[in-house]
């Protein structure tokens, strides 16, 4: 995986392609993740140095489990990579994980970006960041040799002091075999690879998303087979 920080880490040429992108995020980033949907719009031309791309996320709330879910399989399902946009509690927000998860199932690219650099439009400052959510979910692979998606989860071991460790448990939003993504090294029989460690992470402000977010974009596509 490529390190965080890296204003650069695939090399100087950007992409060939112009990719349609989903994005992931929790709506109570929205202010911070409308600076990514509209900064690259603005005054940005799409060169092969200074790529954009297309916009295919969701931007409405549904009620009911499988009104979502539908929503986010027809909204993944035209696009050649997932974006997760990271904020504060990202990371532990369900609908994020199934649209992470549907990047696996339906063979996309997949990486994260910071959000929490930019200045919040409320506190008037940056917060520090998130944790990855593309660390808390992971494939493993059973003794059988297929591979099913599994989430780390917060098991308390003593009700007293409300201490426990945190476990992998498999993923309870789609319980089927996935394949297993080109991008990610196969785990020995009875372990779990989290995406994380084959998924590359970037920060918004650090990295320079405004100029770069297209060729990253682009990467986590091939990087994928797309």
């Amino acid at each position: 995986m490529a390190s965080l920080f890296d204003p650069n880490p695939f090399g100087t040429l950007a992409p060939a392609i112009k990719r349609k992108a989903h994005f992931a995020f929790h709506f109570d980033d929205i202010m911070r993740v409308n600076n990514v949907r509209n900064a690259w719009k603005i005054d940005h031309p799409d060169s092969l140095f200074n790529r954009s791309f297309y916009d295919s996320s969701l931007w409405e709330k549904l009620e009911g489990d499988q009104a979502v879910k539908r929503l986010i399989r027809e909204g993944v399902g035209y696009t050649s990579a997932v974006c997760v946009l990271v904020g504060t509690e990202t990371w532990s927000r369900r609908w994020v994980k199934y649209e992470v998860a549907r990047s696996v199932i339906d063979g996309r690219g997949l990486l994260a970006v910071h959000l929490n650099r930019l200045t919040h439009h409320q506190r008037r400052q940056p917060d520090a960041l998130g944790f990855n959510p593309l660390r808390m979910l992971g494939v493993l692979k059973s003794h059988s040799g297929q591979f099913y998606l599994y989430e780390q989860r917060y098991v308390v071991l003593n009700q007293l002091t409300g201490q426990g460790e945190w476990q992998w448990h498999q993923y309870s939003d789609y319980t089927q075999a996935v394949p297993l993504p080109r991008y990610l090294r196969a785990p020995d029989a009875g372990y779990v690879m989290p995406l994380s460690t084959a998924t590359t992470e970037y920060d918004y402000v650090a990295n320079g998303a405004h100029k770069n977010i297209g060729g990253w974009i682009d990467h986590a596509a091939q990087a994928a087979g797309r």
